[in-house]
């Protein structure tokens, strides 16, 4: 309570000082319609509000200091505002933001926030914030009118850590379940189970993950923010000792669960100490929950009893934490909720139709379903792919998600596809999971009749998992689909990429690359795979839309690099699509560390550099684009000088860390200007070089020459004329035998002089058009 109390006084002074600086640029408003130049008066407008501003904020926080009595302060109005009513108008008039308008109003007239409101408003979910200010504001208005009130009651426990670490094992503790040594399978793929939280009404669902490293390509569509990771650590491993094993899967959850908690659990201790750095860690990853909980699962009855209680208490602890930040319903929505898990027993797809019924009948707006469908679908209540339903006249939901993952990872740990190195055809789908009948966590059972096989597949394509075998697009029978995680792990004998001229990037990871980035970029791209080669750590690329430019792209997971290179009359165009495919791949995990790295081309150096034998000439992008924006025309390191234009061309309006605006000609090698979608055709704005754009280029060429032909030829004959009258003696003779040569060839002498002009012209032209 006192908590919120200091928040709301803290609301109020905010809101006093945001009313002086509104009232000025309302002021302002009537001056802009005055002055013909709109932009100074908005500058001035920010002038005066800014000299507004800075008293306001040091009265109101003066005022607040002085006072013993917060309830007093809160309850204290405003003096008047110049144009208060002026601002409060405008705030209305823009959609959804009337919210605004009566909070204001009510911070003028001394009403208090309620403590209760004020601490959901301020815990706002990330699920509501992905959908936009309008979805926010109304949020926090059905919060603030008390139709928002009931909460879904569920948090999310993932368990993660290699292989064999003991996840099961301790899920099987937490549900006090008797666990002996070896007692249970190693899981492939992901087990999921509910977990009631102690003391609470909450709900807690366990994610049990697999070790292998295929599921680690996997587990980024369920990591979330709005979870507890539980990372368990095996203190016998002798593939890696605990703190490599701790800092891998640490830097996995910050790539994809941003800073959710995690609790380490170093399992496996009766017979070796776990040895972790925690100190170290938490400077690295702060939102680690500071003990280490050093236990065996299997003796958490007995000797570990302690321990594993702590570890409990902590467990629930954050569980109780992460559900204070779940979104409220209204009574109509949660009605609808209810509805969809009770189907979600019987069928685990709905039909869109049913789904429109079933929101009229509660008293869902039907404004308001595409939001609430989009808010369900975050929370894992409710999946739909837009994009499939438009492309393959889908009518169904998948009413329980749990269907989708189990169908997955069926697929994906069969030995028929890892035997056929990623080769899945229809008729395997239907061989491995025909008559297939699986019970979820609620023991509710799933089945994977014929019908609904396509929209598994598609899923999957969906979440870049595999790509269509275009050697089968047109076997309707029998399409084959590539899983680029169980491909061949060899590459492929005759590549025929020559590095020579290429223009090459590294993107170097600081501490792992995600097995993911690889195959989403070969799925994304999988229409230019050259000659099918493509393999688990590399693929080579021929561009459909220019044709003649290659590339080659390729994975080191032990050095952390993912290597582009492309060659060819087109290169700079076709390394702009595929370098913002990985930026595109790469903005899903904004807390990944990136270094980007250009290699120095030969071609670029200026006079001879230093050798240096066995290591690559390479640069940070950032550096060079700092360099570039210095109005530096030259950069020296210790590979050499280069030409900073040649280098980077207009790469200067790629901001660092940013997505290139897009492709356009240029002479440098990153040139840029508008890019297309990744996997589509060139745009029209920069279509490849045709006949018809040949014919363009040479027509106006054409007419430019002859012109210019005509006025330097008569500039000529002039300045031969005026010579000859100045040096007749000299000049004269010489011009007329010359003159006197091409008339006995037959040639008209002005005509000679013409062509030889423009021979001349349409070299140079030429030459300043490359």
């Amino acid at each position: 309570a006192a908590a919120a109390a200091r928040a709301a006084a803290a609301a109020r002074a905010y809101a006093a000082a945001y009313a002086a600086y509104a009232a000025a640029y309302a002021d302002a408003d009537a001056d802009a319609d005055a002055d013909a130049d709109a932009y100074a008066a908005a500058a001035a407008a920010a002038a005066r509000a800014d000299n507004n501003l800075i008293p306001w904020i040091d009265q109101e926080l003066a005022s607040l200091s002085r006072t013993r009595d917060i309830g007093g302060y809160l309850t204290d109005g405003f003096p008047a505002l110049p144009r208060q009513a002026v601002f409060l108008s405008h705030l209305r008039q823009i959609p959804s933001f009337g919210y605004w308008a009566d909070w204001f109003q009510d911070r003028y007239d001394g009403r208090p926030p309620d403590p209760e409101i004020l601490k959901k408003s301020l815990s706002l979910p990330e699920e509501i914030k992905d959908q936009g200010p309008r979805a926010v504001n109304r949020y926090l208005a059905g919060l603030a009118s008390g139709t928002l009130a009931a909460g879904i009651k569920r948090v999310r426990a993932i368990f993660i850590g290699n292989g064999e670490a003991g996840k099961t094992s301790l899920i099987r503790a937490l549900n006090d379940e008797t666990v002996t040594e070896g007692g249970t399978d190693m899981t492939c793929g992901i087990d999921i189970s509910e977990w009631p939280v102690p003391d609470t009404d909450l709900q807690a669902h366990f994610w049990d993950f697999g070790g292998q490293v295929i599921a680690h390509a996997t587990h980024q569509f369920f990591l979330r923010e709005r979870c507890v990771y539980v990372l368990v650590i095996n203190a016998r491993s002798t593939d890696s000792n605990p703190n490599q094993q701790a800092e891998y899967w640490l830097e996995f959850v910050r790539a994809y669960g941003g800073d959710a908690p995690v609790l380490l659990v170093g399992n496996k201790c009766d017979r070796a100490p776990v040895l972790v750095d925690i100190r170290r860690l938490r400077e690295t990853y702060p939102n680690i929950v500071p003990t280490l909980h050093a236990l065996s699962a299997t003796g958490y009855r007995g000797e570990f009893a302690d321990e594993f209680s702590l570890f409990r208490k902590a467990f629930v602890g954050a569980l109780q934490k992460a559900g204070e930040t779940q979104p409220y319903f209204s009574a109509d929505q949660f009605a609808v909720i209810e509805e969809l898990r009770e189907r979600s027993r019987r069928d685990p797809f709905l039909k869109k139709a049913v789904f429109e019924d079933i929101c009229g009948r509660r008293g869902v707006e039907a404004g308001e379903r595409q939001e609430f469908l989009e808010l369900l679908d975050q929370l894992g209540e409710i999946i739909h792919f837009p994009r499939l339903y438009e492309l393959h006249d889908f009518s169904d939901f998948l009413l329980n998600p749990r269907w989708l993952t189990y169908g997955v990872y069926q697929l994906l740990y069969s030995d028929l596809l890892k035997r056929q190195l990623g080769q899945l055809h229809w008729r395997d789908v239907r061989e491995l999971l025909k008559d297939k009948r699986i019970r979820d966590e609620q023991g509710n059972e799933l089945a994977y009749p014929g019908d609904k096989l396509k929209f598994l597949i598609l899923a999957m394509t969906e979440f870049k998992l595999c790509y269509p075998d275009s050697d089968t697009a047109a076997d309707t029978t029998n399409p084959r689909w590539i899983v680029p995680d169980l491909l061949p792990s060899d590459q492929p004998e005759d590549l025929d990429f020559h590095p020579s001229g290429a223009l090459r990037f590294d993107f170097v990871f600081k501490t792992f690359l995600p097995r993911h980035v690889l195959n989403t970029f070969i799925v994304e791209h999988y229409q230019d795979i050259r000659d099918k080669q493509a393999w688990q750590h590399g693929v080579r690329l021929a561009s459909r839309a220019w044709p003649g430019t290659e590339a080659l792209v390729r994975a080191d997971y032990q050095g952390r690099v993912l290597a582009l290179a492309v060659s060819g009359s087109h290169m700079d165009r076709y390394f702009s699509v595929l370098y913002a495919s990985i930026l595109k791949i790469l903005e899903r995990m904004p807390k990944l560390v990136v270094t980007k790295r250009l290699h120095l081309m030969e071609a670029a150096r200026i006079g001879t550099g230093r050798e240096y034998s066995g290591e690559e000439p390479t640069e940070d992008l950032e550096t060079l684009l700092a360099e570039k924006a210095r109005g530096k025309r030259e950069f020296g390191c210790k590979f050499g000088t280069y030409d900073l234009q040649a280098l980077l061309g207009s790469v200067a309006t790629v901001q660092a860390g940013g997505r290139p605006a897009g492709v356009a000609r240029g002479r440098g090698a990153l040139a840029t200007k508008s890019l297309p979608v990744p996997g589509e055709e060139a745009p029209e704005e920069m279509p490849p070089p045709g006949k018809d754009a040949r014919k363009e280029r040479i027509k106006h060429s054409s007419w430019w020459v002859v012109l210019s032909g005509l006025g330097g030829l008569a500039a000529v004959v002039s300045g031969l004329v005026a010579l000859a009258a100045v040096f007749e003696g000299t000049i004269a003779p010489l011009f007329g035998v010359v003159m006197a040569f091409a008339d006995s060839l037959g040639i008209a002498p002005i005509l000679m002089v013409g062509v030889l002009l423009g021979m001349l012209l349409s070299r140079w032209n030429r030459k300043q058009g490359k």
